[in-house]
């Protein structure tokens, strides 16, 4: 009989933490990755604020781990392999830090300096491009940075903003019923997929922000916590318009008792609350309203229909931003609007499944067809196509917005075109109809059928 070998590190590879003992983990890793932040990053200047951030990262992402997993039991080896990927994410997004896009160079920067010139109430109010209020407050507090770099500061916010995302679809995933590698795969893509980390590394953008507010105030009105996601998504629309892809929802929600009149008004103060500094500054209510107008103003006439975005307009040879932006805006709203009568006409229950394919179909149709476009208008769209990725039909949307994304953002960022704008635009459209065939066949089963 042959004797049983003792592995130490085997046994404990094959351990399944629970309860404290998962608290131990992640201190542990966290602690771990933080000294190995300060070792390597040490040159840097303010090493102590990147470590310690990064390290915030990495327990935001061993969070939403372990929303993944729930209640299910997984062995320290699962574990590990996770965390590894956690500070794997961290690290990519750590290592672009001193990537200095032109982008930061030509706007952040000088708008930085400006409002460092003047009190903070102004700075936050401030009206040149008309900026929202939201964006305006994040760079208003980095303004008065002085001894960190302001681009650090800038990317490390998305980092933190982006780890936040990941977890909101980890909330959405099990919403619709996703699976543990469901779940973890979501969680991942939305930190390792090469738009995210392009997005800040290497343009200095802050979608994540609006993302965040929107990807959890979706999470949350599907939960039944109408009052903190009416909040979160008056933050997001406080922050970037393109949150109100999403809103057609709110009538479906309202329509099916899910939403009453007050929380529409909690969402209206959560809005008017991230433009109070605007307000505060003297500005009237008329300005707060009109900012979104103004920029849109600014984009016709420095971008055009499309800013390197995929759609429709991107298939015309000749295109009139006088006759077609107006056009746009119209045919973007009733498209909107057919979304929410199909869906309160549906023959069974609307499901969580149901309403996430149905912002998935928003956030990534009505970018192609409104105009004054950017390249990262699939940005939201993206996200929930991670959350939903559950079949192949599914798998194969997220695939397209990833590589019509990313072939986007190489053409705006680097002037490299990849695939011609017209093959990705029927990529991009091709995408939305897969989305909307899938939605329309859910709806349609009759009330007996299961989901």
């Amino acid at each position: 009989m042959m004797k049983r070998e003792f592995d130490p590190l085997r046994r404990a590879m094959m351990l399944e933490p629970q309860g404290y003992g998962i608290w131990g983990l992640c201190a542990s890793i966290c602690a771990v990755f933080a000294l190995a932040a300060v070792l390597l990053l040490r040159d840097m200047a303010g090493v102590t604020v990147i470590a310690l951030t990064g390290t915030l990262g990495v327990a935001i992402l061993l969070w939403g781990v372990c929303e993944a997993l729930g209640a299910e039991r997984q062995t320290a080896l699962v574990w590990l392999c996770a965390a590894v990927l956690a500070m794997l994410a961290v690290g990519a997004h750590l290592a672009m830090l001193d990537i200095k896009p032109g982008r930061y160079s030509n706007v952040l920067d000088p708008l930085f300096s400006d409002m460092w010139n003047y009190e903070l109430i102004t700075a936050l109010a401030w009206e040149d491009d008309g900026w929202s209020g939201g964006y305006l407050l994040i760079a208003g507090l980095l303004s008065r940075l002085e001894t960190f770099s302001r681009l650090y500061a800038v990317k490390l916010v998305d980092l933190i903003c982006q780890c936040l995302c990941g977890v909101a679809v980890v909330r959405l995933a099990r919403r619709r019923g996703a699976g543990v590698w469901g779940r973890l795969m979501g969680l991942f893509a939305c930190v390792l997929a090469p738009t995210m980390l392009l997005n800040a590394g290497c343009w200095a953008q802050c979608d994540a922000t609006f993302a965040m507010f929107a990807l959890w105030g979706l999470a949350l009105l599907l939960e039944d916590h109408p009052v903190a996601g009416c909040v979160l998504w008056g933050f997001a629309v406080g922050v970037k318009l393109q949150s109100a892809f999403l809103f057609p929802l709110l009538i479906v929600l309202f329509m099916n008792r899910r939403l009453s009149l007050r929380h529409l008004l909690v969402l209206a103060a959560a809005y008017l609350l991230s433009q109070a500094a605007i307000l505060w500054d003297g500005q009237g209510l008329v300005e707060v309203l009109t900012r979104y107008s103004e920029q849109l103003a600014v984009a016709r006439a420095d971008i055009g229909l499309a800013d390197h975005a995929p759609g429709v307009y991107s298939l015309m040879t000749v295109a009139s931003v006088r006759e077609f932006s107006g056009m746009g805006l119209y045919l973007g709203i009733a498209s909107a609007l057919l979304v929410v009568w199909a869906l309160l006409r549906a023959q069974r229950p609307l499901t969580d499944d149901i309403l996430l394919l149905a912002a998935l179909l928003l956030a990534a149709g009505l970018p192609l067809i409104l105009p004054q476009m950017n390249a990262r208008s699939l940005y939201l769209a993206g996200m929930l196509a991670f959350a939903l990725a559950g079949n192949a039909r599914r798998a194969a949307v997220a695939l397209l917005l990833e590589i019509v994304s990313l072939c986007s953002y190489m053409e705006a960022i680097f002037s490299l075109t990849l695939v011609p704008m017209s093959v990705l635009s029927l990529l991009a459209i091709a995408a939305a109809v897969l989305v909307a065939l899938e939605l329309i066949g859910l709806i349609r089963q009759p009330r007996e059928a299961k989901a």
